[in-house]
């Protein structure tokens, strides 16, 4: 048993309120599948916030307050957590009628509940939620829940897409009817909605569906059905980098480690949604994503175009020059523009293996090497004042260093010297 829970049952016998508290979403669809329990809530009668500080402090765990207005509180304990929250209406029964979809409106009484000895005797499951997870079906509890909360339009095909469900037909019919009221919800919560579909693997035929059905173009009026194309291609990239890319094991590990920070997975992927860089960053900044995520979108739509123009203009002949030159504006951002790049055009991924490889082997080698000497180099070793000369020396020391003209300080100092007195 999952340790906090476990805790949480001894705690709620103790505190006389097994008989108030129930199991509920994403834990009981786990239990029901015979998987492991990793995300629990818990529905209670009563004041959620005070039971959850209480608990908090039996069981020595950290509190966080997730939800002052809906009552809902998280207990942290050695990296595990479980969610506390306030049961909605009268009973249980009433709770899970305002829930989203079946398979989510379904609870299993604290009390009862020993994981070895479960039986669907003591299931709650006023809306046939069981039979839809075994038949693999999203299906809303009521059109009603998704009007109070329009955000659960976002959160059907969140759903159909994480288990890999179909919607069902009057479901998906509400979803599209509904959809202009996504406007009203707070562009956070979209966001992070939308975070949920794209960091799947295959989240394509779900964005697919969203602009089908008008939702996306209620959050995103730039998007068009063709920039899916762009973004399918990067996804399937991304999903099989060691094949689409034909890169060796050397230069795959950088790449992987690069997209190990999710933000640059999720953001790379939506970039390709839109038409342009200032479309792709105002889009991210009415959606209130972090100052990271709308750079990183930004720059992605900005500079995507720029590997396979930069392979016409080189007549696709790898120059060592021109690509230091890409390199010096990309830097660790080569491996996602070398996916776009390719996602635009297949026919150049030799071309970009190779930009690939010289970054690793030749460029990034390089610039670890950097700053090679510093402001204080020069007022030290030549008695200069800090004065604009600085930042024109260094950044020619810095060129030397990448174009590799040097590779050493005392060369580099040397080249200081010179060039003062080239402009004595």
């Amino acid at each position: 048993m999952h340790p906090l829970l476990e805790l949480f049952i001894d705690f709620a016998e103790k505190e006389g309120i097994a008989t108030d508290s129930f199991i509920v979403g994403g834990a009981v669809r786990d239990i029901l599948l015979g998987k492991e329990l990793n995300d629990i809530d818990i529905a209670v009668k009563g004041d959620a916030i005070n039971i959850a500080k209480r608990f908090a402090q039996e069981i020595d765990g950290s509190f966080v307050l997730l939800d002052k207005e809906f009552g809902i509180a998280r207990i942290v304990k050695n990296s595990q957590f479980i969610d506390i929250s306030i049961m909605r209406g009268d009973s249980i029964h009433s709770d899970l009628s305002e829930r989203d979809i079946t398979i989510n409106a379904m609870a299993i009484p604290l009390a009862s509940f020993q994981p070895s000895a479960f039986s669907l005797q003591h299931l709650i499951d006023p809306h046939n939620g069981k039979d839809n997870l075994f038949n693999r079906i999203i299906r809303m509890v009521s059109e009603e829940n998704l009007i109070k909360d329009p955000l659960r339009i976002l959160r059907v095909y969140r759903f159909a897409a994480a288990l890999n469900f179909s919607i069902e037909e009057d479901t998906l019919s509400a979803t599209e009817r509904l959809a202009p009221l996504i406007t009203s919800v707070a562009v956070e919560r979209i966001a992070e909605e939308l975070r949920y579909i794209v960091r799947l693997d295959d989240s394509y035929k779900t964005m697919k569906a969203l602009i089908d059905n008008r939702i996306l173009a209620n959050i995103f009026p730039e998007v068009r059905i063709n920039s899916l194309k762009l973004y399918k291609t990067t996804e399937e990239i991304l999903s099989n980098p060691s094949d689409s890319l034909q890169l060796s094991a050397f230069s795959l590990r950088p790449l992987i480690k690069y997209f190990e920070t999710e933000y640059r997975y999720i953001c790379l992927k939506l970039s390709t949604l839109f038409p342009n860089p200032d479309s792709a960053k105002q889009s991210a900044i009415r959606l209130k994503m972090s100052r990271k995520e709308v750079k990183f979108i930004h720059e992605m739509a900005l500079k995507r175009a720029k590997i396979l123009d930069s392979y016409k203009e080189m007549q696709g002949m790898a120059d060592e020059t021109k690509i230091i030159g890409l390199l010096k504006e990309f830097r660790g951002d080569v491996y996602p523009l070398i996916i776009l790049a390719i996602a635009q055009e297949p026919s150049i991924t030799a071309f970009c293996k190779e930009v690939v490889r010289f970054y690793d082997n030749v460029f990034k080698p390089r610039a670890a090497m950097l700053p090679i000497i510093t402001g204080d180099d020069l007022i030290n070793i030549f008695n200069l004042k800090p004065s604009p000369i600085f930042k024109e020396l260094l950044a020619e020391i810095e060129d030397m260093i990448l174009y590799g003209r040097i590779s050493s300080k005392e060369e580099a100092l040397k080249m200081v010297e010179e060039m003062l007195k080239d402009k004595s």
